[in-house]
């Protein structure tokens, strides 16, 4: 049923239909499903999955075989069961097969490594995907944001209209201070500048979350703003726990250092001695056999264990299994580094979204007091009881209270995305 929703909504993109409407549940289910970069993702995790299966091939046998023809301008000469062979053809085939019967454990150990490099690249993925959605949330709170400050921009400019028209018109009476005209002029000129680096800041956020959706860059949409989200965490402790558990970094992290273990234990078994079986067949003739029997005629073939074991290497292995080390303590350490890093992200975090919570009930307050301001001073002036100046600074004011009112909102919601980033969940 999503496919179907998803075919549709592009089709009327495609046909230049109606302004489509996106809600947040839409655009995280889209960009999961079509974003180029996570695509590329689940590509890189596809082939550390052929790679892990590639590695199993260690414990299975080799084998090959052979068949070969050809025929020379001059007759041949050979000796077969039935005397002198005369004949321009000459054919062979042959069978040859290897196992590896003992290597030290290298190849369990290669294996191994194998797997804990599919799982490091699926984790990346799972991380890829909790930051996608992270990404996806700030740039449809973005286009929120973007909106609401358009349309205050706008009503701002309505304002200054307004008053300009009330200036002039007191002007007219003789009633306007000279400077005034040129105050609302300038007052007039920065509202319309506002509203033009509003509507280009709301383009560019459009923009900005069509790239994250694999849509054109000029596909006009809007969005469903519900005002329901994800519920705020209440503990930071609690959000703490869980992102050491479950953060996709984490695991990562810790897959890396068993990796660097293997690898570590794999540089050792270079002292190990590696023991090989193999079995070969061949025939060559100048005809080819009426009959499988025939194939013992001029047929030879071999079966051996063959041992081997590096004695003197110069300094390379100990050089390797140093390195081995070093590398093991390097992913031990980028361990530590990772979980202090993401305690310090979610404490960052968790302390934002209480800042924000609180800054969204005083900008709503002073939002209030704003409003009442700027009407009180607009009354005031046409009475005569104000000057301009007190004027314009209460529309500042105005426009400052609505600009953090919306802003309060948007880093809130961002502070709440960034836990659940952080915690490696995929909810919404």
């Amino acid at each position: 049923m999503k496919r179907i929703v998803i075919f549709t909504i592009l089709i009327a993109l495609a046909l230049g239909a109606q302004e489509s409407a996106f809600t947040l549940d839409w655009c995280i289910d889209r960009a999961l499903e079509a974003n180029y970069g996570l695509s590329m993702r689940r590509e890189e995790a596809l082939r550390s999955e052929w790679s892990f299966r590639s590695s199993l091939s260690s414990f299975m046998p080799a084998a090959s075989t052979r068949f070969s023809w050809s025929r020379s301008g001059d007759d041949r000469v050979s000796y077969g069961e039935t005397g002198l062979i005369v004949s321009r053809d000459h054919y062979s085939t042959g069978f040859s097969a290897s196992q590896t019967l003992f290597s030290g454990g290298r190849n369990i150990l290669n294996t191994k490594s194998a797997r804990l490099a599919r799982d490091i690249s699926r984790e990346n993925l799972s991380d890829r995907e909790a930051e996608l959605i992270y990404n996806v949330k700030g740039a449809f709170f973005s286009v929120i944001r973007s909106k609401e400050s358009a349309e205050n921009a706008k009503a701002s400019l309505e304002r200054i209209e307004d008053q300009y028209i009330l200036v002039l018109e007191r002007d007219r009476h003789g009633l306007a201070d000279p400077t005034e005209i040129t105050q609302i002029k300038v007052s007039r000129a920065q509202a319309e500048l506002a509203v033009i680096q509003a509507d280009n800041a709301l383009a560019k956020a459009k923009e900005s979350l069509a790239m994250l959706l694999s849509l054109p860059l000029d596909s006009d949409f809007d969005l469903i703003d519900s005002g329901t989200y994800a519920d705020a965490p209440t503990l930071l402790g609690e959000q703490i726990r869980i992102a050491l558990e479950n953060s996709p970094q984490i695991r990562q992290a810790e897959l890396a250092v068993k990796r660097a273990h293997l690898s570590m234990m794999s540089t050792w078994t270079q002292y190990i001695p590696g023991v090989n079986a193999s079995y070969s067949y061949s025939w060559s003739g100048s005809q080819w056999p009426d009959d499988l029997s025939a194939f013992d005629d001029q047929a030879s073939w071999s079966a051996g264990i063959s041992a081997s074991w590096t004695l003197f290497a110069g300094t390379s292995r100990i050089a390797g299994i140093q390195t081995a080390n070093s590398q093991l303590r390097d992913a031990e350490t980028n361990l530590k580094l990772v979980r202090q890093s993401l305690e310090g992200a979610v404490r960052d975090a968790f302390r934002r979204m209480e800042e924000a919570r609180a800054r969204i009930a005083l900008a709503d307050a002073r939002l209030d007091d704003a409003k009442l301001n700027e009407e009180l001073f607009s009354e005031k002036y046409g009475l005569g009881d104000c000057t301009l100046l007190e004027l314009l600074q209460a529309e500042l004011s105005l426009r400052q209270a609505e600009t953090e009112a919306v802003n309060a909102n948007f880093d809130y919601n961002i502070a709440i995305a960034e836990l659940y980033r952080l915690t490696g969940s995929l909810e919404y």
